[in-house]
């Protein structure tokens, strides 16, 4: 277990000159991504972004740097008015060094001025900051990640990020604040991630629910093994079942079970396991 305190003072910390903080986004519905920083200090094991390494100069392990993106250009109206940003697809904008920076809160003052949609994925409890500039926006919406509600499990899969009763707490002030919000219960571990249990902690705070499986990309597969492997040895075989043998049969079961419950509770929910087997269900 790595207390947030020691990973924040082993980061490298950095700098960065961009032309542009936008980037065309792949996602559906996102015009453009933007990512205040380089790096992320949450440590997540399952990490996707961590193929970003390899655009920078770092020889670090993933999850010990963090480069502050710096932009001298501002953002235009005339480029995205009324157009859906994203912050952000490979950082966290609220990471803990977020306070000190305060990047993320420029790039909104001018999103605000921009009049832009915004969305904003976070696991960190520090979105609450920018409450005043979010309900400035034409539309807003926070979005909290959660992979697990047991947070002995958080503490070893994400150290680096805010706990779930913080999370959870964000959350809460958003909805109170009159923002939309949702809940990203991303990665499903299975066997592990509870996300009836999500659902039922968040669900008054909510307006939405998105899931996502633990796809394990070559890069890191070998990390996540190990991870269960050394905390959750008793699921080792299930894991090798899925990942190895490609056995599509959990995901399958998985994904009928959460659009069954969320049809039947009135929850509005996406859950698109499609990048794991075909063909795919949607809530």
């Amino acid at each position: 277990k790595a207390p947030l305190f020691a990973i924040l003072a082993s980061m490298k910390l950095g700098e960065v000159q961009i032309k542009t903080y936008l980037s065309k986004s792949k996602i559906p519905g996102i015009a453009y991504s933007i990512n205040p920083y380089v790096g992320c200090p949450h440590q997540c094991v399952y990490c996707y972004a961590e193929y970003m390494k390899k655009f920078t100069a770092h020889t670090e392990p993933w999850g010990t740097f963090l480069d502050v993106r710096r932009c001298q250009a501002p953002l235009h109206p005339y480029q995205i008015y009324h157009t859906q940003v994203m912050l952000s697809s490979v950082t966290d904008a609220y990471n803990p060094y977020e306070k000190d920076f305060q990047i993320t809160r420029k790039i909104m003052e001018q999103l605000v001025f921009c009049q832009a949609h915004v969305q904003v994925l976070t696991k960190s409890p520090l979105i609450v900051r920018d409450i005043d500039l979010f309900k400035k926006l034409p539309s807003f919406e926070g979005a909290l990640s959660f992979s697990s509600a047991d947070d002995s499990f958080r503490q070893l899969a994400e150290p680096g990020a805010g706990s779930v009763e913080e999370k959870i707490s964000a959350l809460k002030t958003l909805h109170e604040n009159g923002l939309k919000t949702a809940v990203i219960i991303a990665p499903i571990f299975p066997q592990i991630t509870n996300w009836k249990e999500i659902i039922r902690l968040t669900r008054p705070y909510a307006d939405r629910y998105i899931f996502d499986a633990l796809n394990l990309r070559p890069l890191y597969q070998k990390k996540v093994l190990g991870f269960i492997m050394r905390y959750y040895t008793d699921k080792l075989p299930l894991y090798l079942s899925i990942y190895e043998d490609k056995n599509p049969a959990y995901w399958q079961q998985t994904q009928q079970e959460i659009n069954a419950f969320c049809r039947a509770n009135g929850i509005p929910a996406q859950a698109d396991f499609r990048h794991v087997f075909k063909p795919s269900v949607n809530v």
